[in-house]
């Protein structure tokens, strides 16, 4: 569900103006939801639930990593 949004983030990081809705504490607090996540995965041996909470990890980081930087440069 976050690709979508990864891929409209990394296409308009030039752009802060389009990025001005994103909210960082809302990708931080995903991400702090999916390291649970894949904790809970790794320990209960569901490969399904820890591959999905790792993707969402990458994609959370991405997402406000760049959002982040776009809001530094203006």
């Amino acid at each position: 569900m976050w690709l979508p949004q990864g891929w409209r983030v990394v296409r308009h990081r030039h752009a802060p103006e389009t990025l001005a809705g994103i909210s960082v504490v809302a990708y931080g607090t995903g991400f702090l939801f999916n390291a649970l996540l894949l904790v809970y995965g790794i320990g209960t041996h569901g490969v399904p639930v820890a591959v999905a909470a790792g993707v969402n990890i990458i994609m959370s980081s991405l997402i406000a990593t760049v959002v982040l930087r776009s809001r530094r440069r203006s």
